[in-house]
């Protein structure tokens, strides 16, 4: 079984991707996110892990224009906590240090550190594991990075200081696995469905019209999301996740309803994801 996630080995996109599959998985690191989906549209791999959402950060929107583009299933979600730490060669201090590497949002996420600690510098870097990799690859001396405790394990660093955020324990990232067949709805397992809907006239009141739909019909709308239409300025597509699954009565006539004013893309039903730690 392969499984692909955008960074580098000892990724939280990664740690997600082991936590749904098993640590026995086979893990294929790329650097974009829309190898994801090629990856998977090829079957070069099974599945791949897509960020979607995170706590602090909002939406990756990328990913949103990339499920509609490609139109692979949403087959699985997990919520990943984010525990940034501090990470260098065996032996260092945190007094030791002149320098730390990092993603900039890590690096952000991290400032009360540097505030504290003004002797040291913070220089942005592509990924939070790549910022370790580099440091274990080049064994940068008097550097560190910021990443998770997996990383470390991963290249054989230390955690010099756990947690490092300003607010640890607020940070999650919520992620999707996609596959290039679709799975059969499960009325029991499946307890949440994503699709995208475009309205198909303009007119004042349109969306109202098809929120209604589940209002109507008693489904939880758990998260709306608009996205430009691609190729059509000014012109929208809503990204929706509900409670349930096309097989329950409520579900299906909300759809049913919602059908007759929008064009509705089923992008895939799953289990609500579990929360988990990085480390495992």
């Amino acid at each position: 079984m392969k499984i692909a996630f955008q960074g580098r080995y000892g990724a939280y996109s990664e740690s997600a991707a082991l936590h749904l599959f098993g640590r026995d998985a086979e893990t294929v690191p790329v650097d974009t996110f829309e190898e994801l989906y090629k990856m998977v549209q090829n079957s070069e791999v099974n599945y791949s892990i897509v960020p979607i959402e995170n706590s602090t950060t909002g939406s990756v929107l990328e990913n949103y224009d990339l499920l509609l583009k490609y139109r692979l299933p949403i087959i699985g979600e997990i919520k990943l906590q984010i525990n940034h730490c501090l990470i260098a060669l065996k032996g260092e201090k945190v007094v030791t240090l002149t320098k730390v590497i990092s993603h900039p949002q890590a690096l952000e996420q991290c400032s009360i550190f540097f505030k504290n600690n003004p002797q040291i510098e913070k220089e942005p870097f592509f990924d939070t594991a790549g910022s370790v990799e580099r440091i274990a690859k080049e064994q940068l001396k008097g550097v560190g990075g910021i990443a998770s405790a997996f990383a470390a394990e991963c290249y054989g660093l230390e955690v010099l200081k756990n947690p490092l955020a300003n607010f640890p324990g607020t940070n999650s990232t919520r992620f999707f696995a996609i596959q290039k067949e679709p799975l059969p709805v499960d009325p029991v397992l499946h307890t949440k469905t994503s699709i995208a809907f475009i309205a198909e006239k303009n007119v004042p009141g349109a969306l109202h019209a098809c929120l209604g739909c589940f209002a109507k019909q008693g489904v939880d709308l758990i998260r709306i999301e608009s996205r430009p239409k691609s190729g059509s300025p000014w012109e929208y597509v809503f990204y929706a996740d509900l409670a349930g699954n096309p097989l329950q009565q409520s579900v299906e006539q909300a759809l049913q309803e919602l059908k007759t004013m929008a064009k509705v893309i089923l992008l895939g039903s799953y289990a609500s994801g579990e929360c988990k730690g990085v480390e495992f």
